[in-house]
């Protein structure tokens, strides 16, 4: 799973990111950075308390910081063709706008509506251009796009010319006909309102709603990304206490992660044991085989059953055998649609 940061040149995705990767913002260089942030989560600290497993293997997201060249416009520099295309395989955005200036000049309903009209537009061109050629070969008796794939396109072209992005039909942006397109719109867009040091404790919908946001009915949280870093610079052990002090209500990355992961529909279920506690991410609904390929494409090709227990009965009773005692140790079968927390244990046959 990735998620790109994207945003107007110093609207701090450079300190977010390097405040979510745990990196030296500093020491960034390049138009391009990637890191990978372990998914925080405590179902996975307590299963390895309880086995003291050789290995604790947490789920993980894939964030990009991709810069893009500077064009000044009306609200600032627009997203160019080139950056558009880098981030065109990623599977969520994170739209980082500046809520912080000591002149109060900063507009991030402004610079939200900015980078959404880019994006909608980046779409519209490639479906126009798409079409127009569809068009003409099929003109010279030598077609290159199908009846579906033309009707699809034209649907997708209709909502953007209501100023309407392709994930307000998710069906539609879902249709396999479209998958190589990889339409920006089609991909959950959260907005990160990144404010400044006295806004860093307040309350998150008095500030969204002093600057007019959120925008489109999209997902929205403030964070102040200058202290998440600063946090993230001290031991751990004083982490709790600092946000505490400033009325942070929790870690950003903890909220990023939240974020992403409803967006996306996703969900963790869990394998345990001596060797490895693990965490694996799915999507909500995922049948039993589908998830055991999660693990590995053998267990999905042989699979029998999949052994289960959920977190809080395991936790609550203690042990497996306790589980299985109480009855709740379940066996399911191929329909069965693993559910976030799951601890699994896949059988199968190869």
């Amino acid at each position: 799973m990735k998620v790109a940061l994207i945003g107007l040149p110093q609207c701090g995705k450079t300190t977010l990111f390097a405040t979510l990767t745990g990196t030296d913002a500093s020491r960034q260089k390049g138009s391009f950075q990637i890191g990978t942030v372990k998914v925080p989560d405590g179902r996975v600290d307590k299963l390895s308390e309880m086995y003291k497993p050789k290995k604790t293997t947490y789920a993980t997201i894939e964030v990009v910081e991709a810069h893009q060249a500077e064009k000044v416009g009306k609200h600032g520099s627009s997203l160019d063709s080139a950056f558009l295309n880098l981030v065109k395989p990623m599977d969520a955005f994170l739209l980082v706008v500046r809520a912080f200036d000591e002149e109060g000049l900063c507009d991030p309903k402004a610079d939200v509506e900015s980078v959404v009209a880019e994006m909608l537009l980046a779409d519209l061109m490639v479906i126009e251009n798409r079409l127009d050629r569809a068009a003409a070969d099929l003109k010279k008796g030598k077609p290159s796009a199908t009846a579906d794939e033309v009707e699809a396109l034209e649907k997708c072209k209709a909502l953007l010319d209501q100023d309407l992005p392709l994930r307000a039909d998710a069906a539609l942006a879902a249709l396999p006909v479209l998958r190589n397109y990889a339409f920006l719109t089609a991909r959950p867009l959260l907005v990160v309102v990144n404010a400044g040091e006295g806004d860093a404790g307040a309350d998150s919908a008095a500030v969204m709603a002093r600057y007019g946001l959120p925008v489109q009915g999209l997902p929205s949280f403030v964070c102040c990304a200058q202290i998440e870093e600063e946090i993230q610079g001290m031991p751990e052990a004083d982490r709790p206490a600092f946000r505490e002090a400033m009325g942070i209500q929790e870690p950003v990355l903890d909220v990023v992660v939240r974020q992403v992961y409803a967006a996306l529909g996703l969900i963790s279920f869990l394998t345990s044991g001596e060797d490895e506690v693990r965490a694996w991410t799915i999507k909500n609904g995922t049948l039993a085989p589908r998830a055991a390929g999660a693990v590995h494409s053998d267990i999905e090709k042989g699979f029998i059953r999949a052994e289960i227990i959920g977190y809080d009965d395991f936790v609550t009773l203690g042990s497996e055998a306790a589980a299985r005692r109480a009855g709740r140790y379940r066996l399911e079968g191929k329909e069965y649609a693993v559910q976030d927390g799951d601890i699994v244990h896949f059988r199968f046959n190869v």
